[in-house]
């Protein structure tokens, strides 16, 4: 989220203390990657003069996409115990940029966040069955 252009204290808190500082509102959560992903739209946009220019905005990206990392993990760590909670996952899901984080392994945060999703539904289903 954006308060009077700037990102707000949650997400600068994950900066220095990484994802378990932000909320555990998967909601907000897909606010704040909207607004890392508007900001990083707009500095793709941006030109650049001079150099000194050019290495600021590539250390605002840097920046931008560490707090998208925080955000992905944050939403991974947290249950979804609803529907609404489960597709709120899918459109942080969405949102995530497909094979942009993938580890050597293959493991990346979009597969991560599907593999969460199912575990969530798994415990509605299981829930409801009782």
């Amino acid at each position: 989220m954006v308060l009077d252009g700037k990102l707000d204290r949650a997400l600068m808190q994950a900066m220095r203390s990484g994802p378990a500082a932000l909320p555990a509102d998967l909601g907000v959560l897909g606010r704040y990657l909207s607004t890392i992903d508007t900001l990083l739209a707009e500095k793709a946009d941006a030109y650049e003069e001079d150099w000194f220019d050019v290495c600021e905005a590539a250390a605002e990206i840097d920046t931008l996409q560490q707090l998208e990392t925080s955000v992905a993990e944050r939403s991974i760590a947290v249950p979804a115990d609803t529907l609404e909670a489960v597709l709120a996952k899918f459109e942080i899901w969405r949102a995530l940029e497909a094979g942009a984080d993938e580890t050597a392994t293959g493991d990346s945060l979009r597969d991560r966040i599907v593999r969460s999703i199912e575990e969530d539904v798994v415990r509605i289903a299981r829930r409801a069955a009782q």
